[in-house]
């Protein structure tokens, strides 16, 4: 064979060999099997309490794509928690990773889906499937820095909430004062009879919405009236206040801030976001 051509012919191999051996899934001491896409030159890794910034995709053992980060949110973040045994989790993915790296694992999807918590996939899934995730660490958060873009946050929510406030009322009720809570009461219908104490229990049709008008809940979609005793420290301020200048048969709108409503930290249950203003439109059935 010519010498020239054997010395090509084998570095061919070689070069084979390498990219080979680079794009191969290797598994570690603990049962992780993965592989580098891009490795960082970041000595950075998570620690706990560090929220992770992530790109995330993962797939079935056809290649058909389950989830993409990128369709929930530009900026998908994730608590990491440091794993209790070394083995082959998410979280065990996510630990031997740094900052700016993304890799490539095979994770049992029997024991993802179980870790997870979605027991109904169990039944549609083998035990020795695989999942194929796909990962970026784009960014590492301590909790301090959390805090700070947190307290930036409802910094931004809380002015943003005080100005279409601000602009609401100057539009519809110019003349109107808020209570000393900062309610807005605003009568529609005059009841009869006494009105309401903090010692009674009352029955209320209401509508809630966003001040923006995009509707919230209706007690009379389902005829299911709101009961609550006006004392009940759980109850929503803005309502507990409402009723209490309200006789059997009124009706009335109150204007509620964030803070006398779901809370400044909104509420999950319902799906109210953080810093909401929530405008009620409150009938009083009866109360005792």
């Amino acid at each position: 064979m010519n010498y020239k051509l054997s010395i090509i012919i084998s570095l061919i191999v070689c070069l084979t060999f390498s990219c080979t051996k680079k794009n191969t899934y290797q598994t570690n001491e603990h049962g992780l099997t993965y592989k580098y896409i891009v490795k960082s030159d970041s000595t950075l890794s998570p620690q706990e309490g560090n929220k992770l910034v992530l790109d995330v995709r993962y797939f079935d053992s056809k290649d058909s794509l389950l989830f993409n980060s990128q369709d929930i949110s530009p900026k998908f973040i994730m608590d990491f928690i440091k794993p209790s045994a070394e083995g082959s989790t998410i979280n065990d993915a996510l630990a031997m990773m740094h900052e700016g790296d993304s890799m490539s694992f095979l994770i049992n999807a029997y024991e993802f889906y179980l870790f997870a918590g979605q027991t109904k996939k169990l039944k549609e899934i083998s035990q020795t499937e695989n999942l194929r995730f796909e990962i970026k660490l784009q960014k590492i958060l301590s909790p301090e820095i959390v805090q700070k873009e947190q307290e930036k946050k409802m910094e931004e929510l809380k002015n943003e909430e005080e100005e279409l406030l601000k602009e609401y009322i100057a539009n519809n009720y110019p003349d109107l004062k808020p209570t000393k809570s900062g309610l807005y009461f605003i009568e529609t219908r005059e009841g009869e009879g006494p009105t309401v104490s903090k010692n009674n229990k009352v029955a209320i049709h209401y509508t809630a919405t966003y001040i923006n008008g995009e509707p919230i809940y209706s007690t009379y979609q389902k005829n299911d009236p709101l009961i609550f005793d006006v004392a009940d420290p759980l109850v929503w301020p803005c309502l507990a206040e409402s009723v209490l200048y309200m006789k059997k048969g009124s009706k009335a709108t109150c204007i509620a801030v964030s803070k006398l409503a779901a809370g400044e930290n909104g509420d999950k249950a319902m799906h109210i976001a953080p810093r909401k203003t929530i405008i009620f439109d409150i009938e009083l059935i009866a109360f005792k």
